[in-house]
């Protein structure tokens, strides 16, 4: 027995470390897969190890873990996952081998988080102690965010194929601050996750200093955010800062926060013209100047090309503008199609929504058609879809979409439960990762959230420490 507690200590802090570790380090590449330039890297390799550790400790009950049903649940999710590579291997003949599992074991590495976590942490102390490590890593994180705008501190980013080498880049003036990610996105979901969890927890610590601090951490963390100019991820704070106020019965804050919001965008220029241009180019269809042809050069069957093979006609450097003035001859980026904005934010307003609409949702709904019950397997959508439910349906089909979407509705059904009859501190944190779930589902809609791999992890590692502080609750009102 003796032992077996030492092991299991010996498992919390391996787990913590790599749980720090996960968002601090660099997206260096370990060893590169043939036929992606998603790379093996260092933190996997800490997470095998980790894992070892933990499955060493849960042997003696691990009979007990299967029978509940949770556990059952990512099971099936994680068997039908490993179907859909075979069914795309051997049926729609839609992947390699090799690439549909990497990204099988990468889905069932991300999720193994939550079970890790919450069969690993044996009291609520040891979720205070990770609460503050995770504020010290923030105020890093932060603190370097605003030294690669500031200082130049350099970047890593996984953005392109050339860039996910491991080069040492550094923010260009146009560039939004990565920190230590591997993306802004990344960063921006990560903030939103701390943000929440800091509103939802501040008053349950007494101590002027630690006010103090998490209050600097969160005010600099918002305005981080906004640097990123994430349009998806700020209205998600805000609504889940919102709904943790609301349901820590601190509700006159809901107010003070859209008065912290309204400054950060008058603050941060990017933000504003992309949440203005979001309104005017893709909810009202207008916006500024918009590349016309000049007239009579129309390439001969127009009409018969795909908008994509419209594009790539027209890669021109000197294009004719239409302005109120009159036509006039300006230069633009070379690769400006007919009606496209000319403004570079409205443009790349345009091109996000564009995309999506256009090209990654309808190649996952194709998927989903040519297979619905498994889907077309796991690495078949290439690297992005932009919207996770679509990814799943795609690649999973509807048992494996069915099985994740009944995961988070028991997670959820668990955590409403337990915040409606709870208080104090252990009501606060489930609040604040209640909150931040609803966060990143209302993010996947537009983004591959749960593929994200350092928020993958910290998002199913948060739940499955909330998933333990509910059960000890549970196990303390049964005794």
């Amino acid at each position: 027995m003796e032992k077996q507690n030492k092991l299991q200590k010996i498992v919390f802090w391996a787990l913590i470390a790599l749980v720090v570790f996960i968002p601090l380090y660099p997206k260096f590449p370990l060893f590169n897969v043939t036929g992606t330039y998603v790379a093996v890297r260092f933190e996997d390799v800490f997470f095998v190890t980790v894992a070892g550790l933990w499955f060493v400790s849960i042997l003696p009950r691990i009979r007990e873990l299967i029978k509940k049903p949770i556990y059952q649940l990512f099971i099936l999710f994680w068997v039908i996952g490993g179907l859909s590579v075979l069914s795309g291997l051997l049926l729609t003949q839609t992947v390699t081998l090799h690439l549909g599992a990497l990204h099988w074991l990468r889905r069932v590495e991300y999720m193994l988080f939550f079970v890790m976590a919450a069969t690993t942490f044996r009291s609520f102390e040891q979720v205070k102690l990770l609460l503050k490590i995770f504020l010290f890593v923030t105020i890093f994180i932060v603190f370097y965010g605003f030294g690669q705008e500031i200082f130049k501190f350099p970047v890593i980013s996984t953005t392109n194929r050339e860039f996910s080498k491991g080069l040492i880049l550094f923010l260009s003036p146009e560039a939004r601050v990565n920190s230590t990610f591997a993306g802004h996105y990344d960063l921006a979901f990560y903030l939103t996750m701390v943000l929440v969890m800091l509103g939802s927890m501040f008053f349950t610590y007494k101590k002027l200093k630690t006010k103090a601090i998490m209050a600097l951490t969160g005010l600099s963390s918002f305005v981080l955010l906004g640097m990123t100019a994430t349009r998806a991820s700020f209205i998600a704070t805000l609504a889940a800062l919102s709904l943790a106020f609301w349901l820590n019965n601190k509700k006159i804050l809901v107010a003070l926060l859209f008065v912290a919001a309204v400054a950060v965008v008058g603050l941060v220029p990017d933000l504003r013209h992309r949440l203005v241009a979001t309104f005017t180019v893709n909810i009202l269809g207008g916006g500024g100047a918009k590349y016309e042809l000049p007239e009579g050069e129309v390439p001969p069957n127009l009409n018969k090309l795909s908008e994509a093979s419209k594009a790539a006609l027209f890669m021109v450097d000197v294009v004719q503008v239409s302005t109120a003035g009159g036509a006039e001859v300006k230069k633009v980026p070379s690769d400006v199609a007919p009606g496209e904005p000319l403004n570079t934010t409205e443009l790349g307003v345009y091109r996000s929504f564009g995309i999506r609409f256009d090209v990654e949702w309808p190649r996952a709904i194709n998927a989903f058609y040519k297979n619905p019950i498994l889907g077309t397997g796991y690495s078949s959508l290439t690297i992005a879809t932009d919207n996770d439910i679509l990814r799943s349906l795609g690649e999973t089909g509807i048992l494996g979409t069915l099985t994740l979407v009944i995961i988070f509705l028991v997670i959820i059904k668990k955590q409403l439960m337990f915040i409606f009859k709870s208080s104090g501190a252990e009501h606060a944190f489930v609040v604040g990762v209640f909150c931040s779930l609803l966060a990143m589902m209302a993010t996947s809609v537009l983004f591959d959230v749960l593929e994200a791999s350092k928020i993958a992890t910290l998002l199913w590692f948060l739940l499955g420490v909330s998933w333990f502080v509910i059960e000890r609750q549970k196990d303390a009102d049964n005794n």
